[in-house]
């Protein structure tokens, strides 16, 4: 099965040791805004050191092209016309248009971001298959 790590895996950790794992140029903006929002030393330290190493593990993230930017709309689409406020969700739909685009399911630790369209992505809570 191919998977699409979303950040929050990331951050939290236990990346899946399976071969067909890949992550969105998204994940890379995150995870540099976090660290540039870091509170103290110690935090950006941190931050750093998780960006240094899924750089390293994943030289090669998958883009926002044209054609994740298309199923990137539709999703947004999707939830503002279910009552949902797409603009807060901006991240977790590009990284879900991503993993649509790109035939993977979505390992995440926090599916109750995307709820309001679990019929259109294929979403797996992170803690089931780590």
């Amino acid at each position: 099965m191919r998977l699409l790590l979303d950040t929050s895996l990331l951050i939290e950790g236990g990346i899946p040791a399976q071969s067909e794992v890949a992550i969105s140029t998204v994940s890379i903006a995150e995870l540099h805004f976090g660290l540039l929002v870091a509170k103290d030393e110690e935090a950006r330290g941190l931050r750093a050191s998780r960006l240094g190493l899924v750089e390293a593990r994943f030289p090669d993230p998958l883009a926002v092209d044209d054609a994740v930017a298309r199923e990137w709309g539709r999703l947004k689409a999707a939830v503002a016309r279910r009552g949902g406020r797409p603009r807060r969700r901006e991240a977790d739909l590009a990284i879900a248009a991503t993993a649509n685009v790109h035939r993977a399911a979505l390992l995440t630790h926090d599916a109750a971001d995307l709820a309001i369209i679990e019929d259109l992505v294929d979403v797996r809570l992170g803690d089931g298959l780590l």
